[in-house]
């Protein structure tokens, strides 16, 4: 319920902010508050992947959705896509994090792939400086603050990590409790 709660507001917050004008999203959240929010991910999709049986990587609760590995691999890539589109304006120069033909199939490797893909985006966030965060950018088609276009890590992550709960309570794993720290 304290994810739902958690989640609600942030969908809140994000709609209202990206209707918000460009000048009106100068300071919306801190590069250190990003790093933060983006540490506590990563600590949370280890911890997802290790409460997951090795037997439950090619699991799909229904016919038409991704696998838990798959569904562990979007919430990490993305993050790690989302940095570098929005801090260098391209998606090259994104390093492989790992084969998925390997980490799709092997719990060590999938986090392996996690870290690697949250550590990028830390190393990203790291990187762009508090000026930066204010630039004017395009991002998906849509002309925002680059802080404000890195806040869909805020959105995305939580959003398709908390999908996995039914994936890992339909293999009788409770999932890791919620940490905002």
């Amino acid at each position: 319920m304290r994810l739902f709660r958690l989640a609600s507001t942030a969908l809140a917050f994000l709609s209202v902010a990206s209707a918000a004008p460009l000048s009106a999203q100068q300071h919306l959240i801190s590069r250190e508050a990003l790093i933060a929010a983006v540490q506590n991910h990563r600590g949370a999709v280890i911890r997802y992947i290790d409460a997951a049986p090795d037997s439950m990587l090619g699991f799909r609760p229904t016919k038409g959705v991704r696998t838990f590995a798959e569904q562990i691999e979007h919430a990490a890539g993305s993050d790690a896509y989302i940095a570098h589109l929005a801090i260098t304006g391209s998606a090259k120069g994104i390093p492989s994090m790992g084969d998925s033909a390997v980490y799709l199939h092997n719990k060590a490797a999938l986090k392996t792939y996690a870290a690697a893909a949250m550590d990028h985006t830390l190393g990203m966030l790291r990187g762009v400086s508090d000026a930066a965060m204010q630039e004017n950018i395009v991002q998906f088609g849509n002309k925002v603050t680059r802080g404000r276009a890195l806040m869909e890590l805020l959105d995305h992550f939580p959003w398709t990590l908390g999908q996995t709960v039914p994936y890992l309570r339909l293999n009788g794993v409770t999932p890791p409790e919620y940490s905002p720290f």
